[in-house]
C-alpha cells in the first residue's frame, strides 16, 4: 500500500472515531454495540418525545413513549439488497405495545418507516430461514402501516436523515 494511500485511511479512520465520540457525547450513541439500530432508536426516541432503555432489563423494548412501549427494529440498505424484512423476537415475556421498523438507505438516509400496532405484528412474525430458522417479519405484510416521511412528527429532526 502506498503512504499517501496509508495516510488516507488513517485519516478517515480518526475522522470516524471523533465522530462516533461526537455521537456517544451527544447521547445518539450509547454503547458500541449496532450502530444503526442506535441510531434508528434515537430517531424514535427523538421524533416521538420518549426514553430509550438504557440497559438489557427492559428486555424486549427499546423505547418508551409516555407508558408506551416500543420495539425499533432498524436497516441500512444497500441498494442491492433485496431483503426487506426484519428479525423479530415474538417470545418476549415483555409487555410491547408497538413494532416500529426504520428502514435507511446505505448511506443514513431515510427510506422507509413503519409503525405497526404489537397484536397487529405479533401474528405476521413467521419463522423464515432454511439453514438458521428465525422469526421475521415481512414489510410486505405490513404496508397498511408504512407511514409517509413527510407525515412524520419533528421533521426537523426527520430531515437530519434526509
Amino acid at each position: 500500500m502506498a503512504k499517501n494511500e496509508l495516510k488516507d485511511k488513517a485519516k478517515a479512520l480518526d475522522n470516524f472515531f471523533i465522530a462516533m465520540k461526537e455521537l456517544r457525547e451527544q447521547n445518539i450513541l450509547i454503547n458500541k454495540k449496532d450502530f444503526t439500530c442506535q441510531i434508528g432508536e434515537w430517531l424514535v426516541e427523538m421524533i416521538y418525545e420518549g426514553k430509550r432503555a438504557i440497559s438489557g432489563i427492559q428486555k424486549g423494548w427499546d423505547v418508551d413513549v409516555k407508558g408506551k412501549h416500543i420495539q425499533v427494529k432498524a436497516h441500512a440498505k444497500a441498494e442491492t439488497n433485496n431483503a426487506k424484512f426484519s428479525a423479530v423476537d415474538k417470545d418476549s415475556t415483555e409487555r410491547i405495545d408497538e413494532l416500529i421498523i426504520v428502514v435507511f438507505t446505505f448511506d443514513y438516509k431515510l427510506k422507509a418507516f413503519y409503525k405497526v400496532p404489537w397484536n397487529i405484528a405479533l401474528p405476521l412474525i413467521k419463522l423464515r430461514g432454511k439453514k438458521t430458522p428465525r422469526n421475521e417479519i415481512t414489510w410486505s405484510s405490513i404496508k397498511a402501516y408504512k407511514i409517509e416521511l413527510k407525515q412524520l412528527p419533528h421533521q426537523e429532526i426527520v430531515s437530519l436523515f434526509m
